[in-house]
């Protein structure tokens, strides 16, 4: 059987009338007549041409799916594994337990994102129709955001090391330095809201502009996060 090289892998990206070879597991399989794999590009963000093991593992589909292509060929790094330390044990769970490779930031940085934004709404909403009720939703909207905040934050960081070594990238700076920034914001947002406002809909009241200034900021914020996160699984 074939072995190919990594500058045979790399050049097999679908575009430009390359073929399309995946590897995976070490196993080369060539992908061009599949209709899902046009231009070698693969659901928007898996391109040919590259070692996918990793992003298999986490995919909604099992490894089966290959099973539909043809094999050509295998390929074997040089790389060595570390297989020891708290990062081997936790690339030990990851093999078992694929999940957790990429899903949990995922799954918890929703509820921030829609949260704090829900609280911008419902205090603009608040003021426009002079409901203390609302507010109040609004506010405990807002709680809530801020608490789920540092898991959607401490997810992230566990997902920038473990899939790629913590490596400086412009989109994930830019997501972190808004992530500690939304959550200065929304703290500020609360402890104004909390401890020095008065009447609570009172629009000639500068404190409550101040809050309004800290929740609208947040939102924009978050807004700003959810569009860099949506670039990075998305990249094309």
């Amino acid at each position: 059987m074939k072995k190919f090289s990594l500058e045979e892998i790399e050049n097999s990206d679908g575009k430009n009338g390359a073929p399309a070879i995946v590897v995976v597991k070490e196993k080369v399989y060539d992908v061009s007549a599949s209709p899902k794999w046009m231009g070698g590009l693969h659901m928007r963000r898996h391109q040919a041409g590259k070692d996918l093991t990793v992003d298999i593992g986490s995919a909604p589909h099992g490894i089966e799916v290959l099973e539909r292509v043809q094999m050509v060929g295998v390929y074997q790094t040089n790389r060595k594994v570390d297989t020891s330390g708290n990062r081997a044990k936790v690339e030990a769970f990851l093999e078992k337990h694929p999940f957790f490779r990429r899903h949990p930031h995922p799954a918890v940085v929703h509820f921030p994102l829609a949260l704090l934004m829900l609280a911008s709404f419902l205090e603009i909403l608040a003021i426009w129709t002079s409901s203390g009720r609302t507010e109040w939703a609004g506010y405990l909207v807002l709680t809530i955001g801020f608490a789920s905040l540092p898991v959607a934050i401490a997810t992230g960081y566990f997902t920038w090391w473990i899939n790629y070594d913590a490596k400086e990238n412009p989109i994930v700076k830019q997501k972190r330095r808004l992530a500690w920034l939304t959550l200065a914001l929304v703290g500020l947002a609360l402890v104004t809201r909390t401890f020095l406002l008065a009447d609570l809909l009172n629009i000639s009241d500068p404190r409550l502009l101040i809050y309004l200034v800290f929740v609208l900021s947040q939102s924009a914020f978050v807004a700003k996060i959810g569009f860099l996160g949506g670039k990075l699984t998305f990249p094309y």
